[in-house]
């Protein structure tokens, strides 16, 4: 029984590195990540794809590590106990993985038509898998930043400008992490790129529409770090906002705040 857990930690982890690699289980591949017997055409096997319920088990497990820890702020910071922040480690470890199925879901359809405009729509199957294999990465390197996240709580201490440092500092993670994923996307279109190169300009396409979607659909889904002056909610009331204008607000008012920390 202990061999057989072994078996399933230690094939985790070889599909955890294949995901950062490119490369699926059993097929030789060459430097960037591309089978050594994949088909010149879009036939559906062609590409270092995972299949969808290995993306799904990935994400499902490496996004709430990072929600998580997210969501331990009041606690790392004295602010709460763990029993009282226990709750919005669970909302936030659910969200996680919300937020990228919630993103990806919103970007595709924009996305096929835009394909179909260019004429690529014929290779749309094959660039879907593409886009859904790159959400493992992203969900791996997200769980990857956890102890950075801890460390950064911390470090932070109960100072008024802390909240919105840690904000501040989450949404950098994420940034991060999502220009991380669109390099493992790029590897994962680079068939794709050598069939037609307007998949090239497709990619570049990509990282600005999950990055539009994404930052809207992350603030209607807050609060992921849960402030310890508010009570704890799984959504808030004020949710349906323009997340562009908040993040330019809370941006000056943290600078603000830690200008008039520096005088003192």
């Amino acid at each position: 029984m202990l061999l057989r857990h072994l078996q399933t930690v230690v094939r985790w982890f070889v599909t955890v590195d294949h995901v950062l690699r490119r490369r699926v289980p059993g097929r030789r591949t060459g430097v960037s990540g591309i089978p050594l017997d994949a088909k010149p055409t879009g036939s559906g096997n062609s590409g270092p794809f995972l299949p969808l319920s290995k993306v799904a088990a990935i994400v499902l497990v490496f996004g709430p590590i990072y929600g998580a820890a997210m969501g331990s702020y009041a606690y790392v910071v004295g602010k709460r106990s763990f029993v009282e922040q226990l709750p919005q480690l669970i909302y936030s470890g659910f969200k996680v993985p919300l937020l990228i199925a919630m993103t990806v879901a919103i970007s595709i359809p924009s996305f096929f038509v835009i394909n179909t405009l260019l004429a690529l729509r014929d290779d749309f199957g094959e660039a879907s898998r593409a886009i859904i294999s790159a959400q493992a990465g992203m969900a791996v390197i997200l769980g990857s930043f956890f102890p950075l996240t801890l460390f950064t709580y911390v470090s932070l201490g109960t100072s008024e400008a802390s909240y919105a440092f840690a904000i501040l500092v989450n949404a950098a993670m994420f940034g991060l992490a999502s220009v991380s994923s669109q390099v493992l996307l790029r590897g994962y279109y680079q068939t794709l790129i050598q069939r037609n190169r307007r998949h090239l300009w497709m990619v570049r396409m990509w990282i600005v529409v999950y990055a539009f979607v994404g930052i809207q659909a992350g603030y209607i889904l807050r609060p992921f770090i849960g402030n310890p002056m508010a009570p704890t909610t799984f959504l808030r009331r004020e949710s349906f906002q323009n997340a562009y204008v908040k993040v330019i607000e809370l941006v000056w008012k943290a600078l603000s705040e830690l200008s008039l920390l520096a005088c003192f």
